[in-house]
């Protein structure tokens, strides 16, 4: 008895197994999710560029108001700005740059597209993140200082 049921749990593991393989059509539909996703969440951050970059922007302004500016405050300041303007156009580039594959695209022509456009995605990703962070620190440690 015990072994008919170590038997019929072996062969439902090994169907259920086998039924996860995707065909073609459907890695390509996943990969396409997937990379969608990742651009989906790093647009997510552009109003954190955009907000960021303007508070860089005033505190700057703010800055060379004063009597003696420091210029090496401010240069700091605009070099975070061109940053963040560098990771606004990466996005922006790679959104005008990415076609969908076509429906007649071979599957295996679109899945490498895909994993292509996945890396670029991701490089435009990680460029966004450490641009804010690093721009936030910055703008944080002169704000509290003005």
């Amino acid at each position: 008895m015990k072994y008919i049921l170590l038997i019929i749990s072996l062969a439902l593991a090994i169907l259920c197994s086998c039924s996860q393989v995707q065909s073609p059509e459907e890695q390509q539909e996943t990969l396409e999710q997937n990379v969608l996703a990742v651009h989906d969440t790093a647009m997510a951050k552009m109003e954190d560029i955009f907000k960021l970059r303007k508070s860089l922007r005033t505190l700057r302004d703010t800055l060379e108001t004063q009597t003696q500016p420091d210029s090496a405050i401010l240069n700091n300041l605009q070099q975070h700005i061109q940053l963040l303007n560098r990771a606004d156009e990466a996005m922006m580039g790679w959104m005008r740059q990415y076609k969908a594959p076509a429906a007649d695209m071979p599957n295996e022509q679109a899945i490498n597209y895909l994993q292509q456009e996945m890396v670029k995605i991701k490089k435009v990703q990680t460029l966004m993140d450490s641009t804010i962070n690093a721009a936030q620190a910055t703008y944080n440690s002169y704000d509290q200082n003005k």
